[in-house]
């Protein structure tokens, strides 16, 4: 009886649904008077959607584009052919009264043979340019893309590395210190206001940015410095979603994830409620994500401890919320001010310790974990002035506000990887209940970014130009407030300049330099005393001690260049040379005073800047129905900042890493295309400062020397779009008393248009195979197994 109330409903749904339907079909198709001025491209089709009852699916960013006007008797398919002419997007029915509008699979060509493709504007270098003047390397992941990845895996780091050559694997886990770039680090930013603390690297930055509030995704290989220290590997810029006036809508969006060895105990719900637009010189946008996790599993079906990476913590068994908004009103033409803001609150509860002893680690379900919670507490904020000064310029004046509390997990003692526990001060020989580590860090400052034309000098010459002031306080506590590293605060000025300008129709010229000085103080603390455990047994291992700290400054003048030759409308290349600095987690080493010769005073560290050199010959084809871009570089410095965790040692010795990355996409028809991804890096360092490069880079600078992702994209079935890929991940066995073993996971993932939405399903590793995270595997030094496979369904509705 239940199947037959089942069906009976779902035939009366079909039925009732099919009603509209029909009618839709019949006011689309019949012509109309269609009168749309010249203007913005996406108001004119919201124009025709509205006068023809049609609901609009947009993947991509219209905001920039214009249409021609259009005057004349027209169905809904020729109206909306006419707005899209020449835009580089097309239009679909997707059903009787849904239009799907995305950009043109193949570079469509003009009357005269040239391509017509709507230009993509990247601001990570602190001016607007188009990504056509760029080194191929650089790219930009639009929301249509973003969206697609959605269907398997709400995580911002999966939907780079699936998209980015040169990301290597993540560990699976919040930290994302061994998610390096090219071998080297990696500078986030979120609307160009960096998320790192290089003082002390806490590393959950990526891992907890909400996906619901990102725009786009723009990707620098290379060091760079235009943004300040971090960059020696890549740049990340996270663009957030604006609000524009005239196109209000609201998002929901909502999924459920799952591990198919335990759907009940792994059951994973999420959800967003997120909307945008404006009126009159208000714009807004916001949203609202909050989701809960269960248990994780791997391949073999056992479950993944929750702390597998000692205090880091993991995804499983946690409640997430964040809440995004962002405010902007126009004063004037050319001006505009805007207020962003963005709150996270993060808890995992976990329930048992890591068992260390296994291969790989596994949950100790005879070791309960009865201390604090791992959390995250941070709020972000910036507020800003866009300019137009005519002859002086176009930019921006940002000022931001940076504060976060990351409370890590207690880790287990073990005498190899966790062999010192911060001990009650008044009883050497007891663990400290509240002595899990906390990083609580402040980072504000100004930003100011100005394009100034000198066309009157080299017509299409641009000076950009700007500076920063930062300033950065940081705390490495317990959660009782005991202090178990130096105390930091830093002042920090830089000043920027960069010329760029097209030497004809066939050359784009780029170059320029930075100059910044930092004003570090390292204070004074009394560094906690230790215990360790014997048999069962507490001791205590270390008294407690003062540190001395002290003053240093250090500065830093970086340069770039780059050169790119654009042979024909289809083939470019670009040389390019630029330099980026990172320092030392200072912070890292503080607490390790005293410890395996770490000395007790700031003086003796000898911590200097690390500057990266970058040589980068990259080359970029876009054919009819080929797509490629290709890139060899090399990057070195003269001191880098290698650590230790087994000899608590910090290494800046002479370092040099090469790679290659090269990406393809193939048309089989107008609804399928292949691709793949693949990149290679490995690099040598020199352990005795003799001048030659005698030792390969430690694995948690290269966990794999090399990563190919294949797939395959098609609309099957009318509109279902499919994706299959798969990704394998080399051994690395350089180091040969720390192999990693190579990986194979595949996954499939799928769209479809229905009820006026986008339902969607995504599997993770399709196979269930039980392989090593070899990025977790690096870090620790002992076997992390990678998750198993897991299943997402999720459906989104604009209205």
């Amino acid at each position: 009886m239940s199947r037959l109330l089942g069906t009976s409903a779902l035939v009366a749904t079909l039925m009732i649904a099919a009603v509209p339907m029909a009618s839709a079909q019949d006011t689309t198709s019949a012509p109309q008077q269609v009168s749309i001025a010249a203007g913005n491209l996406r108001a004119a089709l919201d124009q025709v959607a509205d006068q023809f009852g049609l609901q609009l699916i947009v993947q991509g960013d219209l905001s920039d584009l214009t249409s021609g006007e259009v005057a004349a008797e027209l169905s809904a398919a020729d109206a909306l052919a006419r707005l899209l002419a020449g835009s580089g997007y097309q239009f679909e029915f997707v059903t009787n009264d849904s239009v799907r509008i995305a950009p043109v699979p193949t570079q469509s060509m003009g009357n005269n043979g040239s391509m017509v493709l709507p230009d993509i504007v990247v601001s990570a270098t602190r001016s607007r340019r188009s990504i056509k003047s760029m080194s191929p390397s650089v790219v930009v992941i639009g929301r249509d893309q973003i969206e697609t990845q959605m269907a398997k895996s709400s995580d911002v780091t999966n939907v780079i590395r699936n998209t980015v050559p040169g990301f290597m694997f993540d560990d699976q886990s919040l930290i994302s210190s061994t998610e390096t770039f090219r071998g080297r680090d990696v500078q986030v930013l979120v609307d160009g206001v960096s998320r790192n603390t290089p003082l002390r690297n806490s590393s959950r930055i990526l891992s907890m940015i909400d996906i619901a509030q990102v725009e786009s995704i723009e990707v620098i290989p290379g060091s760079n410095a235009m943004n300040g220290d971090g960059a020696t590997g890549a740049t990340i810029n996270i663009i957030t979603k604006t609000g524009e006036v005239g196109k209000n809508s609201f998002v929901v969006d909502g999924h459920m994830t799952s591990y198919t060895d335990d759907i009940g105990e792994s059951f994973a719900p999420s959800l967003t409620l997120s909307g945008s637009g404006g009126i009159g010189a208000l714009d807004l946008a916001a949203s609202v994500t909050a989701s809960k996790t269960g248990n994780a599993y791997d391949g073999y079906g056992n479950q993944i401890p929750s702390d597998a990476m000692l205090g880091q913590g993991g995804f499983d068994n946690a409640e997430d919320l964040n809440v995004f908004g962002k405010a902007g009103v126009t004063v004037a033409d050319g001006h505009r001010l805007f207020l962003s803001t963005e709150v996270v609150r993060f808890r995992q509860d976990i329930d048992y310790n890591v068992d260390l002893t296994t291969d790989p680690v596994s949950v100790d379900y005879n070791n309960p974990y009865t201390a604090q919670p791992l959390e995250d507490e941070s709020q972000y904020f910036t507020a800003g002035y866009e300019y137009d000064f005519g002859k002086i310029g176009t930019g921006d004046l940002k000022l931001f506000y940076n504060d976060s509390y990351k409370q890590a997990a207690r880790a287990d003692y073990h005498s190899s990887y966790n062999p010192a526990l911060v001990a009650l001060s008044n009883a050497g020989s007891v663990e400290d209940p509240l002595g899990q580590s906390v990083i609580d860090t402040v980072k504000y400052g100004v930003k100011l970014s100005t394009d100034t034309s000198l066309d009157p000098v080299y017509d299409g010459l641009t000076l950009t130009w700007g500076g920063d002031l930062t300033y950065d306080d940081v705390k490495y506590r317990t959660i009782s407030g005991r202090d178990i590293g130096a105390p930091m605060t830093q002042d920090g000025r830089a000043v920027f300049a960069q010329l760029s300008a097209p030497v004809t129709q066939f050359v784009d010229l780029s170059g320029g330099v930075r100059y910044e000085k930092y004003d570090l103080t390292v204070k004074d603390f009394l560094r906690p005393n230790y215990m360790r455990y014997n048999a069962g047994v507490g001791q205590a291992i270390l008294a407690a001690a003062q540190y001395t700290g002290g003053n240093t400054t250090y500065s830093a003048v970086t340069y770039n260049a780059s050169a790119v030759v654009h042979w024909t409308d289809r083939f470019d290349t670009s040389l390019s040379y630029s330099e980026g600095f990172s320092v030392p987690d200072v912070g890292a080493y503080t607490r390790r005073a005293g410890l395996s010769g770490v000395p007790m005073n700031f003086s003796a560290l000898d911590v200097e800047a690390s500057k990266v050199k970058t040589y980068e010959l990259a080359a970029r084809y876009n054919g009819q129905d080929f797509r490629t871009t290709g890139a060899v570089y090399m990057s070195t410095n003269d001191r880098g900042d290698n650590f230790d965790a087994a000899t608590n040692s910090l290494s800046q010795e002479k370092e040099r890493i090469i790679g290659a990355e090269l990406t393809g996409e193939y048309d089989i028809t107008e609804d399928t295309y292949v691709g793949a991804l693949a990149s290679y890096v490995e690099g040598r360092y020199d352990t005795n400062k003799d001048g030659d490069l005698d030792s390969w880079l430690p694995n948690n600078r290269i966990p794999s020397p090399f990563r190919f992702t294949g797939y395959v994209d098609s609309y099957v079935w009318g509109d279902l779009n499919m994706r299959f890929d798969g990704t394998y991940t080399a051994a690395r066995t350089k180091i040969k008393t720390a192999k990693i073993k190579p990986s194979l996971v595949f996954n499939l993932m799928g769209n479809y248009p229905v009820l006026g939405g986008t339902a969607r399903f995504g599997i993770e590793n399709l196979f269930d195979t039980s392989y090593e995270n070899p990025a977790a595997t690096a870090l620790r030094g002992y076997s992390v197994a990678g998750h198993g496979r897991t299943l997402t369904v999720g459906f989104r509705r604009e209205f």
